[in-house]
């Protein structure tokens, strides 16, 4: 596949079909997209990967936290979970140098962005979620997520289904000085 193509074609997959995937080639996407340029090669990420056996507790713990007064939406996000074919949770530093935490920032979602490429490239579906319940300190306790560290996002992994082209709107996008 051309680089091009993948730009172009891949898509947040929001479709949860029950699926797995095989571990060597989230291994390899994850590999790949620490290739990611990133300022002074800090390399600002690290990957915390729940897999298919996991996603109930995972899901469970997320449930616990966003929907804790309503039943149905907490057992629905469980059922989603586990549906899907992993979790990978992007975690990185918060560097109080506010020029150093920007460009952490920056590397950090490029790299989500070329892991889930990367992932497209290799028959993987996958959508990028930064939900509030990934800043909560129960659920950065029970991921062992240290205290000058933060989740970032989490990329779902599921299967590769179709997903609608949606137009761009970046018409105008380049102007001159």
């Amino acid at each position: 596949m051309e680089l091009k193509q993948a730009i172009q074609e891949r898509r947040s997959i929001k479709q949860y079909e029950d699926t797995t995937v095989e571990d060597s080639l989230v291994t390899e996407a994850v590999e790949l997209a620490t290739y990611t340029p990133n300022h002074g090669m800090r390399e600002p990420w690290r990957v915390i990967w729940v897999k298919k056996e996991r996603l109930e507790a995972f899901g469970t713990l997320f449930a616990d936290i966003a929907f804790k007064n309503d039943e149905e939406k907490h057992r629905q996000h469980v059922e989603t979970a586990k549906k899907l074919a992993g979790v990978l949770v992007v975690v990185g530093q918060r560097d109080r140098r506010q020029k150093e935490n920007l460009e952490d920032v920056l590397a950090i979602g490029g790299f989500m962005q070329t892991l889930c490429l990367a992932l497209y490239e290799n028959g993987i579906g996958s959508c990028i979620k930064t939900q509030p319940p990934y800043l909560n300190p129960k659920m950065n306790e029970s991921l062992n997520v240290q205290g000058d560290e933060m989740i970032y996002g989490v990329v779902y992994l599921t299967a590769q289904t179709e997903a609608a082209f949606k137009a761009r709107k970046n018409e105008g996008l380049i102007s001159e000085f």
